[in-house]
This record gives structure tokens, sequence and C-alpha cells, in this order.
């Protein structure tokens, strides 16, 4: 489940440039480029404030798609809705029935590698748990039936999406507006971004390729002015009028005279921040930043940069010349009509691209030009035995799939998607012998399966993007997505280093939370981690770290010569600082800070951090967690965060921590947001509050034995009553306990249905490639053998799936009150500075604490006293 962000624009552009390779000119070819921009910023109802920029934004874009120097999109391709008509433009008011007819004739209109682009500027806001956008004659307080309702009004046109490829951008101010007596909560956007990627539980490694949403920046980001124009406006208009392709955010050695999705992301990612910093009056303000969902996974033409077009022109020409008077053959006339129409990604590529730019430009003639490519082309040539191990490792992976997954699987089928999506992932047309032999995948014995495999990688040759295990990276994640399941995944080496301590809740680093500080461009130490380097040494929340340096790599050995070794914060993503920061235990990296005005500097070493996922009411000043809510009733909370090796030791002294001081009658078990975790650590944890009874039992795939049934070993204390808390983002392991301790009496379960995760998955190391698979093997089912799986369902309301609080203790919370929720429990994990007061777990903040202290304070006061 992903963060969403803030929306801008909803363009709906289709605009093809027919397959990969795309024409200097646009095509006319039917199909290709559709328009749909909306950009309303007037509105009848005066609780809604007007926003004039988004007029002019929509009217900016507009005067950039249609103009044929960018891209020339021809009128009747091309919807433009406003605040008032544009006769100039063939403008109209923005109305919800207008948008919707739009997008469906965009989609309908357009396909495969077709750029299919929809944007939206204005404002917006929240119905319940979707997203709606106000055109013109929108009245707020009858907003779902007179705004667009982004996800239900456009998901049917979205759903039609095959091949093309999609920007979908947002400049919407979700505020600015009198909501009157009612609490409007920002909406978190998970509709919109389900129109594009749809269900929100996919890894986003696996999302669909070339579809890209852009938003203005984070939800609740405040829009800034730039003349007529608002900011983001302002600077997307200029990345596509050519600026995308300056050095720093293009792609290759030299302008191609396109501007693609990666281009335009690159341009804002860096422009907007530093242009928010020069001109916001208010630190909201210069927290400017774009965010791109589907970015790193799509590259594809948007417009003509015409300052290059000329040249390209020129060079496309004179090779088509030459073609014609048998200087070169129509084949070399081809392969470089694409290089040099488009700049290619990999550096062999681009040094095959300036051997025809030579040749073209007269500088390299015939003879000459066909050696030097034929050498180029030798030099790539894979050798047989790293297409031997790429084989090997893929139908290793194939067989290990197929022998444990939950679902009966076919190795010949699991190979085909890994063919497949691996020459789709990297953007190459699967050759038509390949495409031919994999269409019977199901019948093929293992011997066909390696010869394929090896076939294909051979064919690829040497690139860089299938480096060292890239390529089996690729292939293998591309596996796994074909069989459908949000749940099982292929991580790569980098991302287990990444995802470490979420996997196991331990990693090797210094131990801190850090964000991006947009205002002081570096990155915030939002809180050490108790017990770590940083922690130990004094780096406490608050810090500004403003540069890194290392001596050795990550490893410990010696840098290359040349390496960097000091880096600045200034523009640092926090993911690349990450990279950097974390490395194997005993290692050096030093930090530089900035505390309030005085630069420090921090040499620390790198050691096991464990994560903590046992938190309570507030923190002492050595930061342990005092767990007592309630002294005069003796009753104690402690929260969960996930289900990790340490959590049911850390449970079980927690608990021990409140018998000793004090005593213990009631406990308050919060899993509200737990995703989970380990299936061991669940089964420990309910054995504490359970004892020697049935736990939970997980049956394997049909025809795989009968259920394996999980027992208590040991007796539990069953001195004090407890009542665990649930939402709609407890999931796997939390349900696990909570339907546990609600099917033996145990506890009370209070709070709103949980998420209903009921598969179980099994993570396990693939040496050859040092990544790891995540593979769904059974499903868990709770003492009393209910469903807890709502993929195993239709998802309806009245079905079956998750756990429900007790009857008569659901306590639904707003949107506004869960995201304060949200936010207080965040903020309760900060180990707070010397002499700061630390943040304190409060029923008066949260209505489904505060039930579960009133019950538990009922059922002690009707306790036999003595």
């Amino acid at each position: 489940m992903n963060a969403r962000h803030t929306v801008l624009a909803l363009i709906a552009l289709a605009a093809g440039f027919g397959g990969r390779a795309a024409a200097a000119e646009p095509e006319t070819k039917p199909g290709g480029p559709f328009v749909v921009i909306v950009g309303a910023g007037e509105y009848q109802d005066k609780a809604i404030t007007a926003r004039p920029t988004a007029d002019a934004d929509a009217k900016a874009l507009y005067d950039v798609v249609t103009d044929p120097r960018f891209l020339g999109v021809p009128a009747a391709r091309t919807k433009l809705f406003l605040s008032a008509p544009d006769a100039k433009r063939g403008g109209e008011v923005a109305t919800r029935d207008g948008i919707v007819k739009a997008v469906e004739a965009a989609v309908e209109s357009t396909g495969k590698d077709d750029l299919l682009l929809v944007a939206f500027f204005g404002r917006g806001a929240s119905t319940g748990d979707k997203t709606v956008y106000f055109t013109p004659n929108t009245v707020l307080k009858d907003r779902a039936k007179t705004a667009v309702v982004l996800g239900s009004d456009l998901a049917p046109s979205f759903k039609k999406v095959k091949a093309q490829n999609v920007l979908l951008m947002m400049d919407v101010q979700y505020k600015g507006f009198d909501p009157g007596a009612e609490k409007i909560a920002e909406p978190n956007l998970n509709d919109v971004d389900a129109l594009l990627f749809g269900s929100e539980d996919k890894e986003e490694s696996v999302r669909p390729q070339d579809r890209v949403l852009l938003l203005s920046g984070f939800i609740g980001s405040e829009s800034i002015a730039r003349g007529e124009n608002s900011l983001f406006g302002s600077l997307t208009v200029e990345a596509l009028k050519g600026k995308g392709e300056a050095e720093g955010y293009r792609d290759g050695y030299e302008p191609d005279g396109l501007v693609t999705s990666d281009e335009l992301v690159r341009y804002l990612d860096k422009e907007l921040p530093n242009e928010a910093r020069k001109l916001g009056k208010t630190n909201k303000e210069k927290e400017g930043q774009p965010v791109a969902i589907g970015g790193k996974t799509s590259h594809f033409p948007l417009t003509f940069n015409p300052d290059e077009t000329a040249k390209v022109k020129k060079r496309v020409e004179t090779l088509a010349a030459l073609a014609k008077a048998g200087t070169v053959t129509e084949e070399l006339a081809k392969e470089g009509n694409a290089l040099l129409k488009r700049m290619p990604k990999l550096k062999a590529q681009q040094d095959l691209r300036k051997l025809y730019q030579r040749l073209a430009d007269g500088d390299l003639v015939g003879p000459a030009f066909v050696a030097a490519r034929t050498e180029l082309k030798e030099g790539l040539t894979l050798a047989a035995a790293e297409a031997t191990a790429f084989a090997r490792k893929v139908s290793s992976a194939a067989d290990r799939v197929n022998e444990v997954y939950i679902k009966e699987t076919n190795t010949g089928d699991l190979t085909a998607a890994a063919i497949r999506g691996m020459y789709r992932r990297i953007e190459e047309p699967l050759p038509t012998e390949l495409d031919e032999a994999l269409k019977g995948a199901k019948t093929l014995t293992e011997a066909r399966r390696i010869e394929l495999l090896q076939n294909a990688r051979a064919r690829l040759g040497k690139r860089e993007d299938l480096d060292g295990n890239k390529d089996a990276d690729t292939a293998i994640l591309m596996m796994m997505a074909s069989l459908n399941d949000p749940y099982t995944v292929y991580y790569d080496n980098d991302t287990v280093r990444r995802m470490q301590s979420s996997l196991t809740g331990q990693f090797s680093g210094v131990g801190i939370q850090i964000r991006r500080e947009p205002v002081r461009d570096g990155l915030l130490v939002v809180t050490p981690i108790k017990g770590s380097p940083a922690f130990r040494a004094g780096i406490r929340a608050g810090d500004l770290i403003t540069g890194i340096v290392r001596s050795v790599d990550n490893e410990g050995g010696p840098l290359p010569e040349g390496a960097q070794r000091e880096y600045s914060t200034k523009g640092m993503k926090t993911e690349e600082a990450i990279g950097i920061i974390t490395g194997k235990a005993g290692t050096p990296v030093q930090l530089k800070i900035d505390r309030d005005g005085k630069p420090m500097t921090f040499d620390l070493k790198r050691n096991s951090v464990s994560v903590e996922t046992v938190m309570g009411v507030k923190r002492g000043a050595d930061a342990e967690w005092s767990y007592t809510l309630d002294a005069a009733n003796k009753i104690g909370y402690v929260r969960l965060t996930q289900f990790t090796q340490k959590t049911g030791a850390d449970l079980k002294a927690a608990i021990a921590d409140l018998k000793e001081n004090g005593g213990l009658n009631g406990l308050i078990l919060d899993l509200r947001g737990n995703p989970g975790g380990y299936l061991s650590t669940a089964v420990a944890v309910s054995e504490l509050f359970v004892g020697a009874e049935k736990l939970v039992s997980v049956k394997a795939r049909a025809g795989g034995g009968s259920a394996e049934v999980y027992r208590g070993r040991r007796p539990a204390d069953k001195s004090f009553e407890v009542v665990v808390l649930i939402n709609g983002q407890s999931a796997s392991a939390s349900e696990i306990v909570a339907a546990c301790l609600q099917d033996h009496e145990r506890a009370t379960i209070l709070g709103e249905r949980s998420y209903g995760k009921g598969s179980v998955q099994n993570v396990m190391d693939f040496r050859q490639t040092l990544g790891q698979i995540k593979l769904t093997i059974a499903r868990y089912y709770p003492p009393s053998d209910r469903n807890i799986d709502k993929l195993a369902t239709k998802g309806e309301p009245d079905e079956e799936w998750g756990v429900r609080p007790d009857r008569g203790f659901e306590v639904k919370l707003t949107r506004e009150e869960s995201s304060e929720l949200e936010t207080h429990l965040r903020e309760l994990e900060v180990i707070p500075p010397p002499g700061a007061d630390p943040k304190v777990t409060t029923p008066e903040k949260d209505r489904q604490l505060a039930a579960a202290l009133a019950h538990l304070q009922k059922q002690i006061a009707a306790r036999p006293k003595g």
C-alpha cells in the first residue's frame, strides 16, 4: 500500500509516436494523439475559492500540445475544458458529463504506443473514500453528484487502456473551500492511483509499464503562482517545449529532439523544489516537491524539441539518400533511422548512434562505417557461458515456484512469462521465432526450457541493463508478476538490502529515520533508533544531515580510484542517502550535521540495528517505554507495529514490566496499521494470551495434504482482561492474533474490520542472485476455521472475510480522524531530544482507544472485590 499525494492536472492526451522509435514529425496515421485538458478555477458555489491559475495552466498546455512545433495534435483530437468558453481554442465549460465522455473518447481513439495524456488543474476534495474534482457548477455540499468522482466516473474508461503510453497529470488543491460544519478529510488518492495501476496491493516493481501519475505535490502541499500560471504548470510547459532535454535531465549524450516522460519527471523533480524555495513565502510553499508514480518504469516520448528536430531531420534525410544510392543497405538505413530519431538508453546503442551520425555528417565513409559497426557489434556478443548461467538461474526459480506455490503452476508457462516479461521490461521486440516457440510452453521439457532461455538471453547480447544478475533479476521478477498475486514477488539484492528492516526487523547501518527537508535542502533526522550507533553517538531528532563522507565502500572494501568520497545532501533523494549510509556492520561512515546552525561531525561505525516494533504510552528520559495507561485501574497499553523475530519476546517483556510495576488488570493490544510479519511470531503472540490451545491452521494448495495445525505449548496468563484494537490496515499476522483471541473469547475485538489478508507467504533466499523470492504458499484459518482472505471472495461487505469487531464494539473513525491518528502514532515513535517533552498516547485524541479504555474500566469495576 503506497502513500498517495496531490493531484495537478488531468489531461487525457493520447499522442501516437508509432512504436518505440518516434518519428521526427507528427504522424498522420489513424489514432495518434488525443488530448483532454481540464482546467477550471472559477466556481458558482461561493463556498469554493477561485483558483485562476487553473484556467491559465490548461490554456498554456493546450497551446503547447496543439502547436505543430511541439506535438501538433489536431483540434478534433484535443478537448479543452475551462471555467468559461474559449472561442479561440474551442474550449468548453467543464462539466462532469463532458469530461467523462472526452476521456472515454480518448481511450477508444488510441492504440498501442499512442500517448494518452489526461490532466486536471483546479480544486477538489474527498467524499467518503472517493476523490472528486470540482467543475464550475459543483456544489460543495452536494459534490458527490455535481463534481467529477475520479475513481468511479473515469474507471470504466481507464479499464479499457491496453498498450497506450499514459501520462495522468494532476495539479488539484484539496483546500480552498469553506465546508461549514462538515469535516472534510484530505483524499488519499488510492482511487486515482488505481485508474492507472489497478490494485494498490501490487508491488511498484510489477505495476504496468509506461504509465505515469504525475502529481504537483504531496497531499496538503501549497501551490505557488508564477505570474498568471502555477509554478507546476509553467515548469511543465517549459520542459515540454524543450528544456526537459537540457543537460542533467536528458537521456544520453545530446538532445535527440524528443522530450520523454522520464525527462519531464527529472526536470520537475529538480526545478520545482529549487523554484519553490525561491518563490515560496511560507515554509509550506517552500516545501514544493512533485510526485511521480510509475516514473521509474516509464520511458515514452511526449513532445518534440524544435531546437533539435531540424538537425535530426537532416541526418535522417541524408541517411535515406545514402540508402537510395546504395551506399548503405536498407537494413542498415532502418537501424540508423530508429537510432537517429530517438536517443537509446544503452551506452553501446548510443555508440552505434554516434557512428550513424558520423556517417550522415560525412565524417565516416561507407566501408569505414561498416567496419566500425561490425567491430562494435562483435564486442556486444554474449559469451555462451553467461547465457547458460542466466538460463539455469531462471529455470531454478521456475522450479522453486512450481514446487511450493499455493496454486498449481507449469514450469513451461513460467519460463515463457520470464522471457516475454524480460523483453517487455527492457522494451525490446520479441523475435518471431522465440514467440512461436513459446506458444506451446506447457509441453516444454527441461532441456528445451534451458535452450530457449539461453537463446533469449544470447540474442540481447551485452548491455548494462542486463549486467551481472540484472538479466535474471528482470526475468524472475516478471515471472512472478505473471501469477497475478499481489503478495508473490521477487526482490533483487539491492531491494533486499533496502527492505531488510521491514522484512526481518533488522538492518545494518547507523540507525536513523530520515526524510527530505525541502526548505533547507537537506536530510532531516526524524528520529534515531533506540540503541543504534547514531543514538549512542548523540544524533538527535531535528538534526539536518548536510553531508556524508565515506572512506571505504559499503562492504568495507577500498574505494576505487576516483570514486566519490564526500557527498552533499543538497538535492539528494532519501533512497540515495540510505544506499550510501547503510552498509556492512563494523564499517565506518561520517555524517555532517547542522544542529540549530551549529555544524557538527559524527564518525560512526555501522552495526546491526533492531527496529522497534513494541511501543507504549510514552518514552522516558532513556528512551525506554512506559506501558501504563491508567495507573489507578492498572490498565496497560502496547502497540505492535509489525511482527518481526523480536516482537514476541519484546511483548512478553512489556507485559512483565507492567505486572512488576504496579500490576496489570487490563491490557489494550493495539494492532491498528500493523501489516503483519512472521507467522511464527503471530503464533508466539497468540500463545501468550491463549495458551495450550489451537491457535491457527495453515492449508497448502489442493492436494498438498492435511492442514498444519499450530497449538500453544505453554499455559497463558489469563489474570487480566484484554482488548485488541484493529482497523482496515491490520493485516496478515495481525489478523491471526485478533481472530485467535476472538475465537477463544480471550479478548474483546474493537475498532474496524481488518484488511482481509488470509494467505501465508514464505520468503526464501535465492542464492543464485543473492535475491529473495516471496511466494504465497498457503492460506491460514483461525481456530473456528472461518475465512479471513478477502481475495477468496468477491470482497463484498456482507461476505465472510477479515476480522470484524465484536458486536457492539465497532468504532469507525472518519477519514480526518484516521489521518490525525496516523500522524499522532508516528510522532509517538520519535525519541525527543534532551529537554523536550515526549509525546503521550492519550484517549482524548483517539476515540477507539477511549472506547477500549472505558470497556476495560467497566470490566474491572465489575470484578468481585477481594
